[in-house]
């Protein structure tokens, strides 16, 4: 059986110092009991592989610190896997079980990390944050997708139905956005000045309010500040910037599916993990890199 790899999400200082999710399935329609989400780290531009299974790993995030939490959110059980070991070679996984179908994780540090998706034992969707020892259950303001912010008082999240609220470290305060559409991801750089993405287009904010600002010829899936350049994640439909009202494509042979920007813009494409610090020179690390790393593991369903 041929089979088949992709990348997913990336998250890191760059393409040489990150960790990512990625996939490995039968080649025919994705099944989760037909396909493997595995987690891995590149240190210097090697791959290393630091957890396989079957069971849909839905999200992950590196904290400043370096340890990585990874969303489980399968037809097995939802909950956090967490990773403190600096060793790639020797990785510490722990597992907390959440009663919830875990679909997206994000946080500030390793004292305010946030984890959603709906519960699953009651019909709503559920919201919980680990402080560093344990996980606790907060209000939920929606169907959230994407989670970002600057403080444990200043955290927006955006989901369903045109939602966008604010968390202001006690409770949820709904924003207006004047629209329906499905929002995907959002960016917060400042009280002033914040960022959405939707099925639609853009969505520029404060703690104001929120406008559409530029429209888009499909779904965008992320959307990040970087040097003073508002970036966004079309997926199959290439790498944008937000100019004025507009989004003009970047002329790079990328179609991100994730953005992260610390030192340098990170991009997890299906085929590569990709960075730039300008958009005209861009370093990758390969799918094959991956795949060389699977290859002898027998596949595990």
């Amino acid at each position: 059986m041929k089979l088949a790899h992709a990348f997913r999400r990336a998250s890191g200082e760059s393409a040489w110092d990150c960790h990512f999710l990625a996939d490995r399935w039968d080649g025919k329609a994705w099944m989760e009991d037909h396909a493997e989400s595995w987690v891995g780290q590149v240190v210097d531009g090697r791959v290393f592989t630091l957890l396989g299974q079957v069971g849909w790993l839905t999200s992950l995030w590196r904290s400043p610190s370096g340890t990585v939490y990874v969303a489980e959110g399968s037809f097995r059980r939802g909950g956090v896997h967490i990773n403190r070991s600096e060793n790639p070679s020797r990785p510490a996984w722990e597992f907390h079980e959440l009663p919830c179908v875990v679909s997206g994780i994000w946080g500030l540090d390793d004292r305010f990390v946030l984890a959603w998706g709906p519960h699953t034992q009651q019909r709503k969707e559920s919201f919980y944050r680990w402080d560093g020892r344990q996980w606790h259950e907060l209000p939920c303001p929606g169907e959230v997708f994407a989670v970002h912010g600057l403080a444990p008082d200043l955290v927006y999240a955006v989901g369903g139905e045109g939602l966008i609220a604010r968390w202001d470290g006690a409770r949820w305060h709904p924003a207006p956005s004047f629209t329906e559409a499905v929002m995907t991801a959002v960016h917060v750089v400042s009280k002033d000045e914040m960022y959405a993405c939707s099925d639609a287009g853009v969505h520029e904010g404060s703690v104001y309010g929120w406008s559409e600002v530029a429209e888009s010829p499909g779904m965008l899936i992320s959307v990040a500040k970087y040097r003073e350049q508002v970036w966004v994640a079309g997926g199959t439909y290439g790498l944008f910037t937000l100019r004025g009202n507009q989004l003009e494509e970047v002329e790079a042979p990328v179609k991100p599916l994730s953005l992260d920007t610390r030192k340098r813009l990170v991009m997890a494409t299906s085929e590569g993990l990709v960075d730039t610090e300008d958009a005209k020179e861009f370093r990758t690390v390969p799918l094959a890199d991956f795949v060389a790393c699977v290859q002898d593991i027998p596949r595990k369903w």
